[in-house]
């Protein structure tokens, strides 16, 4: 019976399958798509203000000095280090020291530990930190690493895990001094590598995750920089800092980047800023930009419908995911502008309705997947838990994605490639037979909190309804 039903949804999908004609549009030229809550802009536009480094005071009580100051987040890079010989994931790894915050406006960190010149972005790659993390008034402290390739991992100081569920207080802004220890010892846990924090005797350890220390990361600084995602600032000051067992002098050997400067901040949680850019004399023209998952809704697309799932559905092209903070995500593909716009609900609560799509997306510890994921008009569907990972490294990709209704017995099948790896996602037969509808096609958030991707797009080819 279940056969004949297969055979039935098979005979009717082919029976309303429609051709349908391909549109091509390149970055040369605008597309005239349709932007929506896309191009925000905040007024007043907010000023980033990085004011730190080495200072004379004492409000750690040290007598030698301290590096310390106003530091803010923002993903343009701010750091007071000192140039060491590069270490890795092989080596043992200790230092220590003092710190003290004075002031927290929220929404605000401070990194302090190894990580490497060229390391950028939220979960910092090539990076082995504590992070004092500021909520306005109050602060957590976190230990963390990252990998060469966005391979992350790490813990929090309070019980549980996490800490808006916490029963432990929080650290105050008050000015309290604090003694702390980081270390890495790459032999223990299994060989895996272990992280560990002490900060005022008690301790706290993270085993890297199996393949973390093999992904390997290589450090060419040791020092104080900013969390490298939109917020807020503090005031912090660190003190008698040791390297692996050596008392370190503050000034002799340290580099300082961004971290007396002012400037207006354009890169603002959850103000989006994509669609297209027109070339000038020293870029080329840009489809994409800056994309934050947000609850809120946002899109550019092209008008392409209706489509079904009983449509043939093809789209290629060239992707460049040129930045990302941990926990971000954007769509690529088609989806229905009427479901989009009357989404009110987060993704949590409620799954998006009539996507057929790419979706860039995946767990911190991970970074992002390339994969299939597509919902009916009813909300339920399957978005693929792995696939090629994607880095934020600014290169350029070929990509397709290809949707064929008349596959596996009439239940359709969602085929994408990422360069040379492909990924095969089927629709489970109940959600074929739900049906979805598409009328747009482009690029569109994810409806949950996080941070932000920043995409650009070109040599796209994409279905159309035929005229």
């Amino acid at each position: 019976m279940f056969k004949n039903l297969l055979l039935i949804v098979a005979v009717v999908a082919a029976a309303n399958a429609q051709t349908g004609r391909e549109r091509h549009v390149d970055s040369k030229a605008d597309p005239h798509w349709e932007g929506y809550r896309n191009q925000l802009i905040p007024n007043p536009i907010p000023i980033t203000r990085q004011d730190f480094g080495f200072r004379t005071t004492r409000y750690t009580g040290s007598t030698n000095g301290e590096i310390g100051g106003w530091i803010q987040r923002s993903i343009t890079p701010a750091y007071y280090a000192k140039v060491i010989p590069t270490k890795t994931l092989q080596d043992k790894l200790t230092a220590s020291g003092k710190f003290a915050v004075t002031r927290d406006d929220g929404a605000a960190g401070m990194l302090i530990g190894w990580f490497n010149e060229k390391s950028r972005g939220w979960r910092t790659p090539n990076s082995l930190v504590f992070r004092i993390d500021g909520n306005g008034g109050r602060y957590w402290l976190f230990y963390e690493y990252g990998t060469r390739n966005w391979l992350t991992g790490g813990g929090g100081c309070f019980e549980g895990e996490r800490y808006q569920t916490t029963t432990t207080k929080p650290f105050l802004a008050d000015g309290t001094v604090h003694e702390w220890t980081l270390s890495y010892d790459p032999d223990a846990s299994d060989g895996n590598g272990l992280l560990t924090f002490m900060v005022d005797g008690r301790k706290y350890s993270q085993p890297l995750a199996p393949g973390h220390k093999a992904d390997g990361a290589a450090f060419d600084r040791f020092g104080a920089f900013n969390v490298q995602v939109t917020g807020g600032g503090m005031e912090a000051y660190v003190s008698d800092l040791t390297l692996d067992g050596h008392v370190l002098d503050l000034q002799t050997g340290w580099e300082a980047k961004g971290n007396k400067v002012e400037f207006e901040e354009r890169v603002i949680r959850p103000y989006d800023y994509f669609g297209y850019t027109r070339a000038n004399e020293t870029t080329k023209g840009k489809i994409g930009g800056i994309i934050w998952r947000d609850e809120k809704l946002a899109y550019y697309a092209d008008k392409v419908g209706p489509l079904t799932l009983d449509d043939e559905l093809f789209a290629s092209g060239k992707l460049a995911f040129n930045g990302a903070g941990s926990d971000s995500a954007v769509f690529l593909g088609w989806f229905d502008s009427a479901s989009k716009t009357n989404k009110v609900t987060s993704e949590i609560k409620e799954r998006q309705k009539n996507l057929l799509a790419i979706l860039i997306e995946g767990p911190s510890r991970v970074g992002h997947y390339f994969r299939p994921a597509y919902t009916t008009a009813s909300g339920t569907g399957i978005s693929e838990d792995s696939g090629p990972i994607i880095r934020p490294d600014g290169l350029v990709h070929k990509w397709s994605i290809r949707y064929s209704p008349r596959a596996t017995d009439g239940s359709g099948q969602i085929i994408v490639t990422f360069d040379k790896q492909t990924q095969t996602l089927t629709l489970k037969p109940e959600h074929r037979r739900s049906g979805a509808t598409f009328d747009r096609f482009g690029l569109f958030n994810l409806q949950t909190g996080g941070h932000f991707v920043d995409v650009s797009l070109d040599d796209l080819t994409y279905t159309v309804r035929a005229k």
